[in-house]
């Protein structure tokens, strides 16, 4: 009833945009995603309290298309293959489980290309560690463990719902989708670096075909990244 009166009586008034530009001068959306991601994303889950999972988190606030959610009270996974990265997500997000790990198609242990514990760059691919180091140095190779995003789920025993899935590493990508259960394990979104030079070139890689064959719909892209939706997921809030 109110919002029938407000489009009928309030939104026609002239002084009702006056109100929505200094509104929109003081209550912008704030983006910590390197280009706005989660701005989609919030919209996506608006006043929705849920779980995620983010695969090569990297940090807890920069760049992060988590945050903004775990302001909103979710909390989830933060998986990266820095030490020095989960110790800040544990000093800064304290509902989250954050855990040095490389997620990938299979379990045993794999080498890490290491340019610097803020690198966006750094990878468990080599093909993708030579091509930067041409032009921003040297990197270091560290080993460790990895291990299938279902067995780790499984393991700690996570019986959530799981509303988004964010695979951000670097090349490795497809990898950690193949190493997923998606009978057991259905995020609502999964976020996905994507890199190629047109936005139609996505529906020929790998990813989106895999990603299709598990009934998942490619609903946005920015820039690297993209949004695919599970097809009984329905999206309500935009």
């Amino acid at each position: 009833m109110i919002e029938n009166f407000k489009s009928k009586y309030i939104k026609n008034l002239f002084f009702y945009h006056i109100y929505r530009y200094f509104k929109y001068q003081f209550r912008y959306f704030k983006a910590f995603g390197a280009t706005g991601e989660d701005v989609l994303l919030n919209k996506i889950f608006k006043n929705k309290r849920g779980f995620y999972i983010d695969v090569g988190a990297l940090h807890p606030v920069n760049g992060s298309l988590t945050y903004h959610l775990y302001k909103r009270g979710w909390n989830g996974l933060n998986f990266d293959i820095v030490e020095k990265n989960i110790r800040l997500f544990k000093l800064f997000r304290k509902r989250d489980h954050s855990q040095r790990i490389a997620i990938s198609s299979n379990s045993g242990s794999v080498k890490s290309y290491i340019f610097s514990s803020g690198s966006g760059l750094n990878t468990l691919e080599k093909s993708w560690a030579d091509k930067w180091s041409r032009s921003i140095g040297k990197y270091k190779i560290q080993k460790l463990k990895k291990s299938k995003l279902s067995d780790i789920v499984r393991n700690l025993k996570i019986k959530k719902n799981i509303e988004l899935l964010n695979i951000d590493v670097e090349g490795h990508e497809l990898s950690v989708l193949q190493g997923i259960n998606f009978e057991l394990l259905r995020p609502k979104i999964i976020t996905v670096e994507v890199h190629v030079e047109k936005t139609e070139d996505i529906f020929k890689t790998k990813t989106f075909k895999i990603l299709q064959k598990n009934k998942y719909d490619l609903i946005s892209h920015y820039y690297h990244t993209s949004f695919f939706k599970a097809r009984e997921f329905k999206i309500s809030s935009l």
